[in-house]
């Protein structure tokens, strides 16, 4: 719908952290508060390496391919749409808020699982 998407991020190399920010204006941080169930491969990985969220989440997309950013009053119409398209898994990840001088873009509030 017109309007509806402001902001598209493909999660590849690099992981949530390296690709959102891409897709952000430099004032605007991602906080995510909701991370789905890692697929049982990346929790695999994660346990065999040792790596913690954070190296996890620089490096694999941890089943997130694609991230859409939508404004926050259309969140559940944009849920609604992709659903009705298809896609059975919709995850909501966090919300946009306003970046402070030199922080970082993508701040996790919840961890890997």
């Amino acid at each position: 719908k017109k309007d509806m998407l402001t902001g598209l991020s493909h999660i590849t190399g690099g992981g949530l952290l390296e690709n959102l920010p891409r897709s952000l204006p430099s004032n605007v941080k991602a906080e995510i508060t909701g991370h789905p169930p890692l697929p049982a491969v990346f929790s695999w990985m994660k346990q065999i390496s040792g790596l913690d969220d954070y190296e996890m989440l620089r490096t694999f997309n941890n089943g997130v391919g694609m991230v859409l950013i939508v404004k926050s009053d259309v969140v559940d119409e944009a849920k609604t749409l992709l659903r009705e398209a298809g896609e059975d898994v919709v995850y909501d990840l966090g919300v946009l808020t306003e970046r402070q001088g030199d922080e970082e873009q993508v701040e996790m509030k919840c961890s890997l699982a």
